[in-house]
């Protein structure tokens, strides 16, 4: 099994959707083309992981003001844009599939880019069209906190979408950016259903009937993102794959604040216990592909902005062990291939440009 996994592996296009390494690389400069001993990304680990493509997300801290984000997230995608440039063998910028295959196809890992919080357009849809001409192509609508014009999984002031709210969404739609439903609040996820005319996903959550937690997909929601043709993308971070019922988020546990270096060690800070075991990940995965079909799931690990790692997956090279899993759990070799990349760059190609 394990040997026809890495073949399976090898031969397919992987993308991952969300990783939080531009943090990573923003505030500590850390050479990429080495093997590092923080984090769980880097070049060394991505050739392992068998990486095709992924998504680099800038992550706006809750602590930036409108102004203060927009600013953030363009350093975000200088610093990405300046260590593709500097490695350039090994990465190859993307703006859309074509791009993505081209890089494959050279033996490059493909990377785009993303911003994981709406409060970097600074309520202003000439920032959006500005973070587009940057390279940007997605958009993950909140974070932790709401948006002016957007509620968040964990406060919800508006109800879901405001007007201008919808006019994102369609401007999105237009340029050729991806909608990130991730992290919203259930009445937003709808609110964007009704209104995008392209389809959308979710970057890195999980499924709520397994772990009850606000930032995951209720089975309802699951099924109408996958009948608008979108694509679920599985996360890793532990406390969305597995834990106790709540619909509370519970934030990291963290050391005291004089401790913490940088935003880098509050996102990814190494917790001491072992996270969930493999198995309660893989329940994750069986369960979004039987309730939105094998079309509609992907993988969004969040990579370098996870405390606590599922085990047996602990950093991007370890990749290879989910096609094992998926495997050992019975799918076929296509729906493996789909789960990997195959419907995350069909997706691509319908709505990025």
């Amino acid at each position: 099994m394990r040997q026809r996994a890495a073949r399976l592996h090898r031969s397919s296009l992987v993308i991952d959707t969300h990783i939080d390494t531009a943090t990573h690389l923003l505030y500590r400069s850390p050479d990429f083309s080495k093997r590092l001993s923080e984090g769980h990304v880097d070049i060394p680990r991505m050739r392992e992981g068998g990486i095709g493509a992924t998504f680099f997300a800038v992550w706006i801290n809750e602590t930036h003001d409108e102004a203060a984000a927009f600013r953030h997230a363009v350093r975000g995608v200088d610093v990405i844009r300046r260590t593709v440039d500097k490695h350039s063998g090994d990465l190859a910028l993307a703006v859309n599939a074509s791009d993505i295959e081209r890089a494959h196809a050279g033996g490059k890992v493909a990377v785009l880019i993303s911003i994981e919080g709406g409060r970097a357009i600074a309520d202003d849809l000439a920032c959006l069209r500005a973070l587009h001409a940057l390279g940007v192509r997605s958009i993950t609508l909140a974070w932790y906190r709401a948006t002016n014009w957007c509620d968040s999984h964990n406060d919800s002031r508006h109800g879901g979408l405001t007007p201008f709210g919808r006019d994102v969404v369609r401007e999105m739609n237009g340029l050729g950016m991806l909608v990130d439903i991730s992290h919203v609040s259930d009445a937003t996820f709808w609110d964007v259903l009704e209104t995008s005319e392209k389809p959308v996903f979710a970057s890195h959550s999980c499924c709520r009937a397994l772990c009850e937690h606000t930032r995951n997909m209720t089975d309802e929601m699951v099924r109408a993102l996958a009948e608008k043709d979108g694509v679920m993308n599985v996360t890793f971070v532990s406390g969305f794959v597995s834990g106790p019922p709540t619909s509370e988020f519970k934030p990291p546990v963290l050391p005291p604040r004089e401790m913490l270096r940088d935003p880098f060690d509050y996102i990814a800070w190494p917790a001491p216990e072992p996270g969930p075991p493999f198995s309660a990940l893989m329940a994750q995965f069986n369960h979004a592909i039987a309730v939105a079909g094998p079309d509609h799931v992907g993988i969004g690990s969040d990579y370098d902005g996870i405390v606590q790692a599922v085990q047996e997956v602990e950093d991007i090279s370890k990749l290879p062990r989910l096609t094992e899993g998926l495997l050992e759990s019975g799918h076929s070799e296509d729906t493996v291939r789909k789960v990997l990349g195959a419907n995350n760059l069909r997706l691509f190609r319908e709505t990025l440009r």
